[in-house]
């Protein structure tokens, strides 16, 4: 696994998305790293539906009602916990994870 991003644990509060590039990507994907309640989860930012980006700008990611993670091209929405998507065209699929380790104040993006 490579290291994609580093970042200070303190610089992601409850709630907060922060999105950072893949180096030598060609699709140009991002990762996307998250706080809810239970922990720091990270996921490629692409729709298992077709592969599109879930967002552009990570500050949209997250419904803020329902705390769901949601497609801005089809509004489907996943558990932001487990990537399951509980509504949309790909009912039941998951986004693919991008491993998280947080540790001594960090955290480590990897890929």
């Amino acid at each position: 696994m490579k290291e994609v991003a580093r970042l200070q644990s303190s610089s992601l509060s409850l709630g907060d998305v922060k999105m950072f590039p893949i180096p030598e990507n060609p699709d140009r994907l991002t990762a996307l790293v998250l706080r809810t309640n239970t922990g720091v989860y990270g996921w490629l930012n692409a729709c298992p539906h077709d592969g599109r980006m879930l967002c552009q700008d990570p500050t949209y990611l997250l419904k803020r009602k329902t705390g769901l993670i949601q497609c801005m091209h089809h509004q489907a929405t996943f558990d932001p916990e487990s990537g399951i998507c509980d509504d949309g065209p790909c009912l039941g699929e998951k986004l693919r994870e991008v491993k998280i380790i947080e540790k001594d104040g960090q955290i480590v993006v990897l890929l």
